[in-house]
């Protein structure tokens, strides 16, 4: 009896694939948002910021540790890291910078709450 209330627990968190929403600002004060995507065990996540002239994004395999660098690429060539540290419990939640190669550094903040 066990095993069939067990299956649609992890039926559930299979499809579950949440998306955080972020925003940041950089230090000329330009403004962006951005998304977090990941499945439902905090695995194949991805990172995805994007303002009026650029999009960057990375991928990473496991967000096992608190704190994660990414490596990303931006849409006209730039690369960088990003280094995001989420809180230790609760919702998806956390902050973030991410420095590009051409001298560009964006804080960014992202959080579940109150998302659909």
């Amino acid at each position: 009896m066990k095993s069939i209330g067990v299956l649609p627990c992890l039926l559930a968190i299979a499809a579950c694939s949440p998306t955080v929403k972020m925003a940041y600002v950089d230090a000329s004060g330009k403004h962006g948002s951005g998304t977090v995507t990941m499945d439902g065990t905090l695995h194949n996540v991805e990172l995805s910021i994007s303002d009026n002239g650029q999009s960057c994004s990375g991928t990473f395999p496991s967000w096992s540790n608190l704190t994660v660098v990414v490596p990303v690429k931006c849409t006209d060539g730039v690369t960088g890291t990003a280094t995001m540290t989420r809180v230790m419990d609760g919702p998806i939640s956390g902050e973030g910078t991410m420095q590009l190669s051409n001298g560009e550094t964006k804080r960014f903040v992202y959080n579940s709450v109150g998302q659909p």
